[in-house]
């Protein structure tokens, strides 16, 4: 099958949130490119988003492994680590991909979801700028920095940026329809 018709096709699952027939269709793509690190963490996240969080994992260090320099895969770790509860290691996992990719605005926000988990909240409201620095429009990095923000007691700050974090929101919805 053509490769754009089976992208979009799995574009199309993802956004009506289908991903259990996502997760087939990267299981059959992923048994004609073994060795392809970018689908494994594909898979990796489809399993995330279905509440597998020790199979994502699995899967994240098969595309880790297969290509070390995936530094989605690293993120994808992280967050899985994270919702196991494993946040030194979660945030490890965070600063390989930061060192492979410091663009990288996922790997900065969450970075600064496992700070705020082991009450680093200084450290945290610096990696969520750095993430808003990188993509002024992501609105998780937004409202993550208005956790941190309250966390430390700067409520009125807190506020504003979760004001804005709303605000993104909206917008998205509306260009997305």
């Amino acid at each position: 099958m053509d490769s754009k018709f089976l992208s979009r096709k799995k574009e199309i699952l993802g956004e009506l949130e289908k991903y259990e027939e996502m997760l087939q269709e990267y299981n059959n793509t992923i048994q004609d490119e073994p060795d392809n690190s970018d689908l494994w963490a594909d898979k990796g996240m489809i399993l995330f988003l279905l509440g597998k969080y020790e199979e994502a994992l699995e899967v994240d260090n098969k595309a880790i492994h297969l290509n070390p320099g995936n530094f989605i895969a690293w993120n994808n770790k992280s967050s899985c680590l994270f919702n196991l509860d494993r946040y030194e290691e979660a945030l490890e996992a965070c600063e390989k991909s930061i060192s492979i990719n410091p663009d990288y605005s996922d790997a900065w926000n969450n970075k600064g979801n496992v700070l705020n988990c082991l009450e680093r909240y200084n450290e945290a409201l610096e990696s969520c700028n750095r993430a808003i620095e990188l993509d002024p429009e992501y609105s998780d990095a937004w409202t993550n920095k208005g956790y941190t923000l309250n966390f430390l007691k700067r409520y009125d700050e807190a506020l504003e940026v979760f004001d804005k974090a709303i605000l993104l929101d909206e917008l998205s919805a509306g260009m997305n329809q």
